[in-house]
């Protein structure tokens, strides 16, 4: 078995959707049934209106996608997405790609990561902000220690492990590159919060 260096993906990080494009692996369980999906999304549709729903959808694109993929996913007509994608586009939430296949969206990750940022700002103080920094960052500087490395990306995965091996060792690196983007996050929060404690102290 070759050496892999772990390569994080986005969001907090779909582990075993890794797992499974090096290795193939389709054990971990069965997906979710038609009737079991089917309600989820009904449900979804019923609790969000047109623009929510488009936002949500929007927030998780990975790559460019058409107003009528996303029209499809959000369930609404093409028409709605269009205007509400128009919208999204004017406020910096999405970037327009015109492409040959024709106009294609696609998350601005800019925006993404402040919106998180903000979130953490206006709900946390100051003080409560630098307390999880500072917690965020020894559990960081421990897997350094650990793994004997700096970052979770330059961390080989082992030659000769069982596949529970590997399941064990993934998980940790996700969770610690989870943790570094907390700490991002974090530190971008703490200005964000910092400089709303400035105007409304001056």
């Amino acid at each position: 078995m070759r050496s892999h260096l772990y390569q994080p993906t986005t969001s907090e990080d779909n582990l075993f959707e890794y797992l499974t494009q090096i290795y193939c692996m389709s054990e971990f369980g069965p997906e979710p049934s038609d009737t079991a999906l089917t309600e989820e999304q009904d449900e979804w549709t019923h609790s969000q209106d047109t623009r929510q729903r488009i936002q949500s959808v929007i927030t998780g694109l990975q790559e460019p996608a058409t107003a009528t993929t996303i029209a499809d996913w959000a369930a609404c007509s093409t028409n709605a997405a269009r205007k509400h994608l128009k919208e999204f586009a004017d406020l910096g939430v999405v970037h327009q790609v015109d492409e040959s296949g024709g106009m294609r969206y696609v998350r601005n990750e800019a925006y993404i990561r402040w919106r998180r940022a903000n979130e953490l700002a206006t709900t946390n103080t100051v003080e409560g902000l630098l307390s999880e920094l500072a917690d965020l960052e020894a559990r960081d500087e421990q897997f350094q220690t650990q793994f004997d490395e700096p970052s979770p990306e330059t961390v080989e995965l082992p030659e000769e492990s069982t596949h529970a091996e590997i399941e064990d060792r993934l998980k940790e690196l996700s969770e610690w590159a989870t943790i570094r983007t907390s700490i991002d996050r974090h530190k971008e929060a703490v200005r964000i919060a910092r400089r709303t404690d400035d105007r409304l102290t001056a």
